[in-house]
């Protein structure tokens, strides 16, 4: 019985434990970004602001998680146990639904990344974005070309934003 209430609190609680996961990484960003080597100073806008943008609002964002998370957890908890729903069975998969489409986003992103200084910026976007909106899209609405064109709008304008706004520049890319 003891296996079976720490498999429940398991499954009422794993948003929670994500949440407060994901609260310690954004933190650790916002640490580390104050190592961030600045080679030009006399900016509004420098290496350091957009991570801790980031890491800010990651912190923010996983709080808001982690509240809703413990809150859902708490009222399954009393809706199982008043008999208002069933409680699933002990062989149940933890991980049902999505589990593909968030490991293929996480795999996207990290070759997103390692492809930047290679093909730049403006291709990498493209293309990383590109597979994103088709892999999450419903079939219904999997409208390749809408998507192409959304895409390449939405990269060019934050590339024309970050140039010119911000005055940063984007990673070219060896072969761009």
């Amino acid at each position: 019985m003891k296996n079976r209430s720490f498999s429940d609190f398991v499954r009422r609680y794993k948003e929670a434990a994500f949440a407060l996961v994901m609260l310690v990484l954004f933190s650790l960003v916002i640490y580390f970004t104050k190592d961030i080597r600045l080679l030009v100073i006399n900016t509004t806008v420098t290496a350091r602001f957009w991570p801790t943008v980031c890491g800010i609002a990651g912190c923010i964002l996983s709080g808001i998680l982690f509240v809703q998370s413990v809150i859902e957890g708490v009222t399954l908890a009393r809706r199982e146990e008043s008999g208002e729903i069933e409680k699933p069975e002990l062989g149940e998969r933890f991980f049902e639904g999505d589990r593909f489409r968030s490991l293929a986003t996480l795999l996207l992103t990290f070759l997103y990344i390692a492809g930047l200084k290679t093909f730049g910026f403006l291709l990498m976007t493209v293309l990383y974005l590109f597979c994103v909106f088709i892999m999450l899209a419903e079939k219904e609405n999997r409208k390749v070309w809408k998507l192409l064109l959304i895409d390449v709008v939405f990269t060019i304008l934050v590339y024309l934003l970050f140039r010119y706004v911000f005055k940063m520049i984007l990673p070219l890319g060896t072969i761009w």
